[in-house]
């Protein structure tokens, strides 16, 4: 088979661990840019950033080098300026209209209210900068960044003073979130009516129930589930400590939420892209809802599925960038359970040390498949890295098993086995 290049676009380490893979990798290239965009950079670097000047270096680069695809898996800004480069050189993608607004979790939330209005909780705009007063749908009232991750700043506000606190901005604040949306705001000044600037909170009615994410793909208008993976948190919080595959609720309740994604996708005109969908279902209601859209694959759970489907979605990323009929057999691989296990301390730390690589591999002989994602290094404070409201990372243990029972006792031997070390 004749090689082929692909264009990877803002490559985090789950994309290089991915795309070294043999079975993804199947005798292509891949060619990595834009990996200083996921640092933090200079102020004066960040003032002058142009996005869109930026996108023209490599369409110059890139255009006449024959890529059959271009790919960015991560949130921001690589799933977007992905869509921008395809789009420019004419390869499979989605557009980027599509990506921007659905990657906008207020925009998303207009579009999720008249596509599927069942699944769509009432929602609001806030404006962090300039607001005085209560939000019309009242209290309580869950409030996130319209350009958020890992659910930074999100968090359930009960009165105005709570709803103050979670909308200030210290100085540096402001200064690091202009610095890190600038490329957004662009990107929505081009592609959207301007009403909701990329640092806008949204406001929603609170939601609960057992949370799920729906993984799948869509080409040529035509939408695959991939599957659900459950989403648990640690007990008496809203952190989450592990994604289990597959999903143990009842098949009725998983049909009707692929039924829900489908016709999402479908509806709102998103097209050769992978997705991956947010939602909970409560079961006192019997009810399905969109927690958010994104418009891209979910990268810490490829390895999952290939564990338990025997194809990694990174390889369906590939076919979809080259315009290759995509083919998915849920069931086909070795083991019947996996999970992605996050490891957190709910008070900060100064870190000590961290497993070794010389450490983790006796390990990934016993547990083939183990993944070890350190999150930190030696010397730092839990606090420097990016972290929710209320606890801190440290680490991501990707695991599966023939089942759920060997699973979790093969990540208690992992942790067991693993020399974390912190000191208050």
């Amino acid at each position: 088979m004749r090689k082929k290049r692909f264009l990877v676009l803002c490559p985090n380490a789950w994309d290089k661990m991915a795309l070294a893979r043999p079975e993804v990798v199947n005798g292509h290239q891949f060619a990595f840019e834009g990996e200083e965009l996921l640092e933090t950079p200079s102020a004066w670097k960040a003032l002058t950033f142009d996005i869109f000047r930026y996108h023209r270096r490599l369409v110059q680069r890139y255009r006449d080098c024959g890529l059959a695809g271009v790919i960015g898996t991560g949130d921001y800004p690589g799933c977007m300026l992905a869509a921008v480069l395809a789009e420019e050189l004419e390869l499979p993608g989605p557009t980027v209209k599509d990506v921007v607004l659905l990657s906008h979790k207020f925009y998303s939330r207009e579009i999720q209210r008249q596509v599927v209005p069942d699944g769509t909780p009432a929602f609001e705009a806030i404006d962090p900068l300039n607001w005085s007063a209560d939000p019309t749908l009242g209290y309580p009232l869950f409030v996130k960044p319209v350009k958020g991750t890992m659910s930074i700043r999100a968090q359930l506000v009960r009165d105005r003073q709570e709803l103050k606190s979670a909308l200030a901005f210290r100085f540096r604040e402001r200064i690091r979130g202009h610095i890190l949306l600038r490329p957004f705001q662009q990107l929505l000044d081009a592609y959207s009516d301007r009403r909701v600037a990329a640092h806008y909170f949204v406001g929603e009615r609170p939601l609960r129930g057992q949370q799920v994410t729906v993984d799948g793909f869509v080409q040529d208008g035509r939408t695959t589930i991939i599957g659900i993976v459950d989403s648990v948190m640690y007990p008496g919080t809203t952190s989450f400590q592990r994604f289990e595959y597959p999903s143990s609720l009842p098949s009725d309740v998983q049909r009707r939420m692929a039924q829900l994604s489908s016709r999402l996708i479908e509806g709102c005109g998103l097209n050769n892209s992978l997705f991956n969908i947010e939602l909970f279902y409560n079961a006192d209601q019997d009810s399905v809802s969109i927690i958010e859209v994104n418009p891209r694959m979910s990268y810490q759970f490829a390895d999952l599925y290939q564990r338990v489907d025997g194809k990694n979605p990174y390889e369906v990323q590939l076919e979809i960038a080259m315009g290759t009929p995509v083919r998915w057999q849920p069931g086909a691989g070795p083991d019947r359970a996996a999970a992605s296990f996050v490891m957190r301390r709910f008070s900060n730390g100064q870190v000590v040390s961290v497993p070794s690589s010389v450490e983790v591999e006796p390990l990934e002989t016993l547990h083939p498949g183990l993944i070890v994602h350190v999150l930190c290094q030696p010397g730092a404070r839990l606090s420097d890295y990016d972290q929710d409201v209320g606890s801190f990372r440290y680490a991501i243990i990707n695991l599966s098993a023939r089942n759920v029972d060997e699973l979790h006792a093969r990540y208690q031997h992992v942790v067991q086995a693993l020399p974390f070390q912190f000191s208050n």
